[in-house]
């Protein structure tokens, strides 16, 4: 059983990386725009801003739904209340992080960025944040 858990987490996990990159690509396109250009971190795009919205959404989302899928398919007895308590703990804790890369990257004087290389940074990082979310979660459910 312990095998059988630690391959579904897996496979769980990179189904979290792919939808969260997903995501982060959407809303991506939906805030900066399919423009092709130089990105700032601070004002006036506040590239580093926008870890804050997408930590909080793809941590909560990725504590919430893989967790309610496996308790379902596994029949666990945790109870629901539980899943939704660490979700939102998940959310505080991605919005900490987020909020903590949001001055770190727009108090550096970083230089601009590229589109393109923005949008790989945020496909890269919505992704695996997503995946350690789901495992940790994952792995806390099935010991």
């Amino acid at each position: 059983m312990m095998a059988t858990a630690k391959l579904s987490i897996r496979r769980e996990a990179g189904v979290s990386f792919t939808i969260n990159a997903a995501l982060s690509l959407a809303f991506f396109l939906a805030v900066f725009g399919i423009a092709v250009r130089l990105l700032e971190w601070a004002a006036p795009d506040a590239l580093g801003l926008d870890f804050v919205p997408q930590s909080i959404a793809v941590s909560l989302m990725s504590a919430l739904v893989p967790a309610l899928i496996t308790r379902r398919r596994l029949s666990l007895a945790v109870p629901v209340r539980v899943i939704v308590l660490r979700a939102f703990t998940c959310a505080l804790a991605g919005g900490a992080l987020g909020a903590g890369l949001a001055i770190a990257t727009t108090q550096a004087g970083l230089s601009s960025i590229g589109w393109g290389a923005a949008l790989g940074l945020k496909l890269l990082y919505g992704g695996t944040f997503g995946a350690l979310i789901t495992s940790l979660i994952l792995q806390r459910m099935t010991r």
